[in-house]
């Protein structure tokens, strides 16, 4: 599994998905399962008899989970967040463009990147996300 944080300090891996959460939970419940993990993941409440690999992966799903609920909660990355939460948002509404295309279409091959590239989609251009 990756470091949760690239060389840019941009999130690898989606933190509600780390969190077993909904993007629309509030604070609260991140706080709530940030919390839950931790309990079962701290590497002083790990049994005894796991193997080295054992104990490597779970600390690292450690600190992935630290990572994320940092992500989300703290303000030095508020900027971060925004631009992640953006870049989501802007993903969702591709994949939602697409199945529109496809269930206008009947679902008929992949036109769709051919329908973007010709200026079908007003102001969009593909890529970017």
């Amino acid at each position: 599994m990756p470091p949760f944080f690239d060389i840019h300090g941009d999130p690898n891996m989606d933190p509600y998905t780390i969190l077993s959460l909904p993007p629309t939970a509030t604070d609260a419940e991140i706080k709530k399962a940030y919390r839950m993990q931790m309990l079962q993941l701290h590497p002083d409440k790990l049994a005894p008899t796991l193997g080295d690999q054992s104990i490597a992966a779970v600390t690292e799903k450690f600190h992935n989970v630290k990572d994320a609920y940092e992500f989300l909660v703290s303000p030095m990355h508020l900027t971060s967040r925004r631009l992640y939460m953006a870049k989501m948002a802007s993903r969702r509404a591709e994949y939602e463009r697409r199945e529109a295309f496809m269930r206008r279409n009947g679902g008929v091959g992949d036109n769709y990147t051919a329908y973007a590239s010709r200026g079908g989609v007003s102001g969009y251009r593909s890529g970017g996300g």
